[in-house]
């Protein structure tokens, strides 16, 4: 249990009585050994002044200690009277200077105990008369000697003093920052603990203003609090010189003007400040101010802001700690979610739409991007999915650059962060200026697959945002390329191995969605057969390996001559078929007459055989209202009859 304040005063005072009663039995002593000379009632008299004196400030231990040090010369005084009227040099009261020493002892400084031996000499010698006596001189050598050592040790009793009530006061400190800190852990809002402890420093310390700066990670000012004086009307910048231990600052030190705030102070009447640094660790969340109009700074007021700075830090790392806490909680729900899509989801446009909802739930954005890069390309990747203020945007290829924000990302492959708006080329699909942006790589087993990106034209980021898209990214990767992988064999189960084109499977998937869409829409569509006229006398006379490359040229033939949007396929053999969505006949045909001449006049090699003479049948169709898939393509296929039985190497329409 810490002693009060009060119980320390209550010594003080009594060991001041006890001087004070110590002098009153030293002025007795004096006065009856004085008492049978003819004015030996005067030492009595003034011994019954001293107590009247003393009973009536016996209990005022200010006034003591002050009288106690007065009295030292009245008690120099008072004892030559006493040694001249009992025998001068031949008088023993001359002992009771000694007392003298005890009381320099404690109250006099070591300058203090020499003028008292010189004044004790002085009295001594004026007393008695005995300046040319060996004994006065060696009594006087003796008594200097106690002085000298009474100084001394006065100095070391004082020293002493100063030291156990600087400790009382510390522990009494301590003691109330104890309870303060017990009072505060109940507390669940950091700011209100912060303003406590701020008011808490500026009354303990006796301040006359306290203000509190508080940083985030890249040391921005992310708070700010005053009290004592009223609010500056100035914005609160970083100083440069930002304090990393206690320092106790002066108007005259660089530091104190070099900032607005220090200097708005100084206005005030402020002239000395205590800057210390609230930090934990190697974690920095900024630093506590306390300005006095006194010029001078104590070591307890120092001590005081110490001590309540740790606690400030203290509850800043357990804040820290908490919302580190929450984030990993939010995050591993996040986590368990991507874990749930990543199992669900193997189609590459709904995998994106799901990934973007749930980083949308966690992290603020208005804009949201994949880009992956092109195995074949290494120099191009695809934005394959761009979703920006409310808006989905068509996949687009673009450069892979190394002085490009996604491109250095995907290049590198280590994370983004970008504040402010800065020109950093053409982000989004709205060309806005993003205030905030994050970019962050997909890696999935060493290999980067590309980039995944958020941005906000609101608010910016911080690092543990892209800590958490980072984590988020780590798992994407996963889905991402299991939905390419799913694409890949779905790919390969639909690519005719020969020719590159569709297979039949494709084909039917390819048509079916086509009239379904016919239907619904009203939009005109319309279907190509193409059969080989040449194909049974190129096996015959030059074997089936240059039929291959025959049919080779001709996928790459209706390849080069249809739109982006039109399908072809390999149907069977030689027969390969041309779903061309949008397209009346008319379109048709010209479509398949052009394929047709090009096959015609096209020179086929083979050994270093010229071959001539290649051709095809083309046979045309449109879809009709209520047509199903398979009166579709037989009327293709009918068409294509025609074509051949007509002499083939011609383009026939279904009537």
């Amino acid at each position: 249990m810490w002693k009060p304040a009060s119980a320390y005063t209550f010594n003080r005072g009594r060991f001041h009585n006890l001087v004070f009663g110590l002098r009153g039995l030293l002025w007795l002593v004096a006065a009856v050994f004085a008492w049978g000379h003819p004015f030996g009632v005067i030492p009595l008299v003034l011994w019954l002044l001293l107590m009247a004196f003393g009973a009536f400030i016996w209990r005022r231990p200010n006034w003591l200690e002050v009288s106690n040090q007065l009295l030292i010369v009245v008690d120099l005084v008072l004892l030559s009277i006493a040694i001249s009227m009992t025998g001068g040099i031949h008088s023993p009261v001359y002992l009771l200077y000694g007392g003298e020493a005890l009381f320099l002892t404690v109250y006099g400084t070591l300058r203090y105990s020499s003028a008292g031996a010189l004044a004790v000499i002085l009295a001594y010698g004026f007393s008695t008369g005995a300046w040319d006596l060996k004994i006065f001189w060696w009594r006087m050598a003796i008594m200097a000697i106690y002085l000298f050592a009474a100084g001394g040790l006065g100095r070391e009793y004082r020293l002493t003093r100063y030291r156990n009530r600087e400790n009382y006061q510390k522990l009494d400190q301590i003691s109330r920052l104890k309870v303060l800190q017990e009072s505060i852990m109940q507390e669940q809002d950091i700011n209100i603990v912060l303003m406590r402890l701020l008011e808490e420093s500026r009354s303990m310390s006796r301040a006359d203003a306290a203000y509190l700066v508080r940083v985030d990670a890249q040391r921005r000012i992310s708070g700010f609090t005053i009290q004592g004086v009223a609010t500056p009307e100035l914005t609160i910048e970083p100083p440069e010189h930002v304090p990393s231990s206690l320092e106790i600052l002066t108007p005259a030190e660089e530091a104190w003007n070099a900032w607005p705030l220090h200097h708005y102070l100084y206005e005030l009447g402020m002239r000395s400040l205590i800057l210390v640094p609230l930090h934990y660790e190697e974690s920095f969340y900024g630093w506590m101010g306390l300005s006095f109009v006194s010029p001078e700074v104590n070591d307890t007021q120092s001590f005081i802001v110490q001590n309540l700075a740790d606690v400030m830090s203290m509850q800043l790392r357990f804040d820290e700690s908490q919302s580190v806490a929450s984030k990993r909680g939010q995050l591993l729900a996040i986590l368990e979610r991507m874990g749930r899509i990543v199992n669900r989801n193997l189609e590459m446009e709904q995998l994106f739409r799901s990934l973007r909802k749930a980083v949308a739930d966690v992290l603020e954005n208005d804009s949201f991007f994949v880009a992956l890069t092109l195995p074949d390309d290494p120099a191009h990747c695809l934005m394959q999915y761009l979703w920006d203020d409310g808006e989905e945007y068509p996949p687009e290829i673009f450069p892979v650059e190394p002085n490009g924000l996604t491109g250095s990302v995907i290049i590198s492959g280590k994370p983004s962060l970008i504040n402010g708006r800065k020109q950093v080329g053409t982000l989004t699909g709205s060309y806005k200026e993003p205030l905030g942006m994050l970019v962050v790589p997909l890696i999935h087993e060493g290999r980067v697959l590309g980039a995944m990106s958020v941005q906000s034209y609101r608010i910016e980021y911080d690092p543990d945002h892209l800590e958490f898209l980072s984590a988020i990214a780590s798992q994407a990767s996963i889905a991402i390329r299991n939905a390419q992988m799913y694409q890949q064999t779905q790919e390969i189960a639909l690519t005719d191995y020969l020719t590159g084109l569709g297979n039949s499977r494709r084909f039917n998937l390819v048509v079916q969605s086509a009239v379904e869409m016919a239907e619904e829409t009203g939009q005109p569509l319309s279907l190509l057969l193409i059969d080989s006229d040449s194909l049974k006398s190129i096996n015959d006379r030059f074997g089936h390996r240059a039929g291959d490359l025959h049919l080779q040229r001709v996928a790459q033939v209706i390849r080069e001559n249809i739109r982006e949007d039109d399908v072809a396929c390999r149907y069977a053999g030689d027969e390969f078929v041309v779903v061309l969505p949008k397209s009346h006949l008319d379109d048709a045909l010209q479509v398949g007459e052009r394929i047709r001449h090009e096959i015609e006049t096209h020179q086929f090699e083979w050994s270093d055989t010229l071959i001539l003479g290649s051709t095809i049948s083309v046979g045309a169709a449109q879809f009709q209202a209520g047509m199903t898939v398979d009166a579709l393509f037989q009327a293709a296929d009918r068409a294509m009859y025609n074509a051949k039985q007509g002499g083939k190497n011609r383009v026939a329409a279904a009537r």
